[in-house]
């Protein structure tokens, strides 16, 4: 849902935040003055890019249905979040 407090610069990107700590992807907007707060939350950092191509090199390499990388078991679901942090990354550049 879109944060309708246009004079709330904290609190449009606290909440979006809590919405990408849960797994979502985007957010409403419902003025154009928050579209840069949006995309801050929402855009990639450049740590979660280099980690996207780490799985993805890592899945191409191993050829099976998981891995294990920094001692965590990734299995292959994973790859869609990933190739959706990729797709971004190629958007913004």
């Amino acid at each position: 849902m879109p944060y309708l407090d246009l004079e709330d610069p904290g609190g449009m990107v606290a909440e979006p935040e809590k919405g990408r700590s849960l797994g979502f992807s985007g957010n409403g907007s419902v003025h154009p003055k928050q579209i840069a707060a949006l995309n801050g939350v929402f855009t990639p950092s450049e740590e979660e890019i280099a980690r996207a191509r780490r799985v993805m090199q890592t899945f191409e390499e191993a050829d099976t249905g998981l891995v294990v990388i920094d001692g965590k078991l990734i299995e292959k679901p994973v790859l869609r979040d990933m190739y959706r942090i990729l797709s971004i990354a190629e958007l913004i550049r």
